[in-house]
């Protein structure tokens, strides 16, 4: 038989999801749409996992790990979370997995080698056609995780590390060639695809399938011949290339791509949903603990100033009692809609229980704070921050460093340069997150001793509400540049 099909199942950023919820549909209902597609193919079908599992924030590493098994998958690479809780924390979930997990381009400080337990690559095969899945994590790792987490690790240019390993696992024979990736990328309304993953793509010889993650947002096209694939935030949905490899001219001869919609509908697949139910029954009087209502659905924006990023910058705010505030937009996202809000509704638009810490600032760093933040380039990678006690006017059209016009506390007050003012975040930020280290590290840090997760509810019973200062926080003129935020 001349004609083989391949079908290559991917996913990004399944996040812990495991419980169905408003914004997920639970480990049941997504293993059930990951059997729907192997059935179509049962001999030919490879699951591939782009990270992001393990560090999450309720039943973080083994029962992660487990629930990856249960999926069958048969290769991951790390993610950026995965190093958020520590050496000792990944070498566990590592050494638990019964399947390969991979990275290639991150190596341990002490003596440069790969992670242990960590592949660059695996050969896997279906239907008697060998398939490399070749394993990079995005070099922006050490600016997406607390510094002392990743401290014991480097992460080197994935460029380099495919261009090493790439010609290894042709030599041994892999005949279809894929690039397990958790790197970001971005499309247009045309479909093309820019960012890190376009950037490593354009730097590396060709490969079948090239597999991204990192941020939210669905695709599935070509680059010239490579099916290149990002999906799966959440379990909400499944990307999928089909190859065909013709073993008399021993090449892929076509390949399309697509995305599948999980659907929320399909009955869970056992035995991940009773898995997942077991995980997670500890928590669901937690979760499930109505804590105010509100009257709309309020929406958290990456790049602009939304009342529910405000709520949650203000919250740390009155926890700390702090003259300002500020957090990364990065750790939230999504809605809460209209109605009875429960501590899910709370937690799931703040990503991360981060503990709180104070320190001092001048004036002149809370201005050059927000200078950092937005530099292009910085800011194509981390969008802005939500921030609490101050009123910033931005010009956009202003170039790099020149952009901030005037900072004042809320009633009026400009910023004194020399002036110290009180100042909290969370400790993400506080050891330099989302690469403002230039300012973080200037400072001396001091635990608050609350979590995150405590200021938000804590605000929410003071006030009987989702409450925000009525006052507009940030003043825009013109858009930012390089906004590539996903929502």
């Amino acid at each position: 038989m001349a004609d083989i099909r391949i079908d290559i199942l991917a996913h990004a950023d399944f996040s812990g999801r495991l419980r169905r919820s408003k914004r997920a549909p639970g480990a049941g209902v997504f293993a059930a749409q990951i059997e729907k597609q192997r059935r179509q193919n049962p001999d030919g079908t490879v699951l591939l996992d782009a990270g992001d599992e393990f560090s999450t924030t309720f039943w973080p590493g083994r029962p992660m790990v487990g629930s990856v098994a249960l999926r069958k998958t048969d290769a991951m690479t790390l993610g950026n979370h995965e190093f958020d809780r520590g050496e000792d924390f990944l070498n566990d979930c590592i050494a638990c997995a019964d399947f390969p997990i991979l990275c290639a381009n991150i190596v341990r400080k002490a003596d440069g080698e790969l992670i242990p337990g960590c592949r660059p690559w695996v050969m896997l095969e279906r239907k008697g056609v060998r398939i490399g899945v070749l394993g990079v994590t995005t070099e922006y790792t050490p600016y997406m995780v607390t510094a002392s987490s990743f401290a014991p690790f480097e992460a080197r240019s994935c460029a380099e590390a495919v261009k090493k390993y790439l010609p290894q696992m042709r030599q041994a024979g892999a005949q279809i060639t894929v690039l397990l990736a958790h790197i970001p990328f971005y499309s247009d309304e045309n479909g093309v695809i820019s960012g890190e993953l376009a950037d490593l793509l354009r730097q590396i010889p060709p490969v079948d399938v090239c597999i991204g993650g990192h941020i939210p947002g669905d695709y599935a096209g070509l680059w010239n011949d490579t099916v290149v694939l990002k999906g799966g935030f959440s379990g909400k949905s499944l990307c999928h290339a089909t190859l065909h490899y013709d073993t008399e001219q021993c090449r892929v001869t076509q390949r399309t791509a697509q995305v599948h919609l999980t659907d929320w509908n399909d009955p869970p697949a056992e035995p991940d949903q009773s898995y997942a139910e077991r995980v997670t029954a500890p928590f669901r009087d937690f979760f499930e603990k109505p804590l105010t209502t509100v009257s709309e659905t309020m929406r958290i924006r990456l790049s602009a100033e939304t009342k529910l990023g405000n709520f949650l910058a203000q919250s740390v705010q009155e926890a700390a009692n702090v003259q300002f505030a500020y957090m990364n937009a990065t750790s939230s996202g999504g809605a809460i809609e209209a109605g009875t809000v429960t501590a899910e509704d709370i937690t799931g638009v703040m990503g991360f229980n981060d503990p709180i810490l104070t320190s001092q600032m001048t004036g002149r760093q809370i201005w050059e704070l927000f200078e950092l933040v937005y530099e292009p380039e910085r800011y194509g990678n981390n969008a802005g921050l939500m921030f609490s006690g101050v009123i910033v006017r931005i010009d956009h059209t202003k170039p790099a460093s020149s952009k901030v016009q005037e900072i004042t506390l809320r009633d009026g007050t400009p910023l004194e340069p020399e002036r110290l003012y009180t100042v909290a975040t969370s400790e993400y930020m506080a050891s330099g997150g989302n690469d403002t280290s230039k300012i973080a590290n200037q400072l001396s840090w001091k635990p608050l001793g609350v979590l995150m997760y405590d200021a938000l509810f804590a605000s929410i019973e003071r006030h009987h509400a989702i409450f925000a200062s009525p006052e507009r926080r940030l003043i825009e003129t013109g858009t930012p540049e390089n906004d590539n935020a996903p929502f």
